[in-house]
């Protein structure tokens, strides 16, 4: 297994955790867009000068989740429900079970690796 693989699956249960709302644990835990940026740091500090394989559909699950992770999270707080968070929602309850079978990123939908590839 290649090291981006292993890094991928590494965090995919704790994304997964994050996305079930089980996430943070403790005190010790980052809040949900601390953990974005946690993923993204360590991604860019170990994987941003190598050449990689294309990602494959099941990697873009992975990203896809936690960019919708992050955009539901960054989302303002509104005194009345907005329609659109209900949609967010609907859209990352589907990326999260995408994600528990490491299923593929289905057609029209697309995320890239935080380099853009």
């Amino acid at each position: 297994m290649d090291d981006h693989e292993a890094f991928l699956l590494r965090h995919r249960g704790r994304l997964l955790a994050y996305l079930d709302g089980q996430a943070p644990a403790g005190a010790g835990e980052p809040d949900a867009l601390s953990y974005v940026d946690l993923v993204l740091d360590e991604w860019g500090e170990h994987f941003a000068t190598r050449v990689l394989p294309a990602p494959t559909l099941e990697e873009r699950t992975f990203w896809f989740a936690l960019y919708q992770l992050e955009d539901l999270v960054e989302f303002p707080a509104r005194g009345a429900p907005d329609p659109y968070e209900g949609v967010m929602l609907g859209v990352l309850a589907q990326a999260r079970e995408l994600l528990r079978g490491w299923r593929p990123l289905p057609l029209g939908f697309m995320a890239t690796r935080p380099d853009g590839s």
